[in-house]
């Protein structure tokens, strides 16, 4: 009865064992990655303290194919901003403080929750994108990426348009100098 149980129980026990080590082998293969994920996007897993506990300034708006440039000169570099924790996220728009929780993950996906905010009016809009826009690109935001030391964070718009949203990372020295 001994050898019996053993005869037939082997070969599901090696059977099982092969398939968990073609599963480890597998996992890490490129073709893993997320099929939304940009081109460019690293094949192995992200590092979340890339962007974290740093400030980051809004540069640009690219909303399809148009480019917005936030041209910082001569007007106040503290709008449109945003930092991250590891859970948490607070920025300032034009003027208003928000806030809120997010989650990040290492395939570079991201989910925000409802971004809270002040709700002082702004005198006049300082750039050609409006605060109520930036705030909803950044609550639609659902994948991240670090390119060339920019942040990029991937939205998009009620109608699908792609919306990305690149901002910079300087010391506070810098902004102290200018």
């Amino acid at each position: 009865m001994k050898n019996i149980i053993m005869n037939t129980t082997f070969p599901f026990f090696a059977l099982g064992l092969f398939s968990c080590a073609s599963d480890i082998v597998s996992s890490g293969s490129p073709s893993d990655r997320p099929s939304d994920c940009p081109l460019d996007c690293p094949s192995d897993k992200a590092d979340l303290n890339e962007y974290q506990d740093k400030k980051w300034y809004l540069d640009e708006v690219r909303i399809g194919m148009t480019i917005i440039n936030i041209n910082r000169e001569n007007k106040p570099d503290i709008i449109y901003t945003i930092m991250f924790n590891a859970e948490r996220f607070a920025g300032i728009g034009a003027p208003n403080r928000f806030f809120g929780l997010y989650t990040a993950n290492k395939d570079y996906t991201l989910l925000f929750n409802k971004v809270n905010s002040t709700r002082m009016h702004p005198i006049h809009e300082m750039y050609t994108i409006s605060e109520h826009d930036y705030l909803t690109y950044i609550e639609r935001a659902n994948r991240w990426k670090i390119h060339n030391g920019k942040l990029e964070l991937y939205s998009s718009k009620e109608d699908g348009t792609k919306i990305i949203l690149v901002f910079s990372n300087r010391n506070e020295n810098e902004n102290e100098n200018k």
